[in-house]
């Protein structure tokens, strides 16, 4: 029998900020071997301009094909606003909320961004594009600045707590980033733009410095020596990132469940479904809420209902031929190993996401099962909740939607 759980939620909202902003000068020097801020505060100009020579028309802007129309994200500037907590008193959030856990960057092509040493360098290499699974040096901090502005974004080493610098504020194809930095100032500020509600493919990011130019792995990842450019004032298929998780989920974030095959779990309809609940298909956001028991609740896109494994694991998906009888239509389809109807948060509710250590998963059912995928003898990819040993089949990788941050109130 089911137990049921009392839960509260924090709802997290999202922090892309869709406005124009002035970069930040410079007040201090930099630390030894960092370029002087005079220099900076020359060098930067202003939001969207480009550098300096660089033609619209160049090498960078013919790859793939523009988008018709781009929309930086949802905007919500309230969330690092002071709020009045008594007459006369407000109070205001801290310069920066880091979010929770570490973060790792894949461009287009799956490799992952590398900070060579962990970072602390300023000669090449220093950025590089050529792993394909995450260790130590693919992990990164994310943090969100104050007071807001679009470039509102950090991006630190996790192994040594450097930030990501753009030379320049942006606009080159040399000596294109530093990961020498302690402190984040202009040139370490990026704004980070969801894609998912322009004309890409969903669960992408672009990630602009603060000249308004945007990071591009050249030819789409896979590099050693000139991986990283700064100077393309388009996105197209080089500027094109994911944002996968690592460590620590957090309480309340939206993270597309993505199988080891690269299909995403699909809720259909956006929940509420009994029959062809969860299938593997188009990317799908999924609220992670977390339980007093360490395990997580799955919220479905439309906020209402809850990922139900049916009898708690140990389930098959099958696929289910058509049945073309007489007074019967002719329809073929999968049996269910998830139901997405539940309104509250029960045993069958509840998972558990088991960190591998290199920014994967292993998705535990309450009754002590896997989650995982296989393919049937028809071929196609299907899941299970029966498995009781891990292998690359029950990984899956968490990757960000929306960049929601929590509201932090000091």
């Amino acid at each position: 029998m089911r137990t049921s759980t009392v839960i509260t939620v924090l709802f997290c909202g999202l922090c892309l900020l869709d406005a124009g902003c002035t970069a930040a000068e410079r007040t201090s020097t930099e630390s030894a071997g960092t370029v002087k801020q005079e220099e900076r505060a020359a060098a930067a100009g202003a939001p969207g301009q480009e550098a300096p020579g660089e033609s619209p028309a160049g090498e960078v802007q013919e790859r793939g094909v523009a988008p018709k129309v781009l929309k930086p994200g949802l905007t919500s500037p309230q969330i690092l606003a002071p709020m009045q907590i008594a007459p006369g008193v407000l109070a205001f959030p801290p310069a920066s909320v880091t979010l929770p856990g570490e973060f790792a960057i894949r461009t287009l092509k799956g490799n992952y961004l590398t900070a060579i040493d962990g970072g602390g360098r300023t000669t090449d290499p220093i950025v590089v594009t050529v792993a394909m699974s995450a260790g130590p040096w693919e992990k990164f901090r994310l943090a969100i600045t104050s007071p807001p502005s679009p470039h509102d974004k950090t991006i630190q080493t996790a192994s040594k707590g450097n930030y990501l610098t753009a030379v320049n504020g942006g606009g080159l194809t040399a000596n294109v980033l530093h990961t020498d930095a302690t402190q984040a100032k202009d040139w370490e500020k990026f704004r980070i733009l969801d894609l998912s509600v322009g004309s890409f493919a969903p669960t992408y990011y672009s990630i602009q410095t603060i000249r308004g130019n945007y990071l591009s792995a050249v030819g789409a990842g896979g590099k050693y020596t000139d991986a990283i450019h700064t100077d393309a004032t388009q996105i197209k298929a080089w500027e094109q990132f994911r944002i996968v998780k690592c460590g620590d989920l957090g309480s309340g974030y939206a993270y597309g469940i993505m199988a080891a095959d690269g299909e995403f779990l699909d809720a259909s309809n956006g929940g509420g479904q009994t029959n062809g609940a969860i299938f593997l298909g188009s990317p799908s956001g999924f609220k992670h809420i977390r339980q007093g028991d360490g395990s997580y609740a799955l919220q479905t896109p439309n906020g209402i209902n809850y990922v139900t494994a049916l009898g708690g694991g140990g389930q098959v998906q099958k696929y289910l031929p058509a049945d073309c009888g007489l007074f019967s239509a002719c329809i073929s389809g999968f049996s269910d190993v998830f139901h997405t109807d539940a309104r509250q948060v029960q045993a069958w509710e509840k998972f558990r996401f088991i960190d591998q250590g290199n920014c994967t998963y292993v998705i535990q059912t309450v009754s002590g099962y896997y989650l995982g995928i296989y393919k049937d003898s028809g071929g196609r990819t299907l899941l299970t909740t029966d498995r009781s040993s891990i292998s690359d089949n029950e990984k899956f990788q968490l990757v960000v939607y929306g960049l929601a941050s929590p509201v932090v109130l000091q």
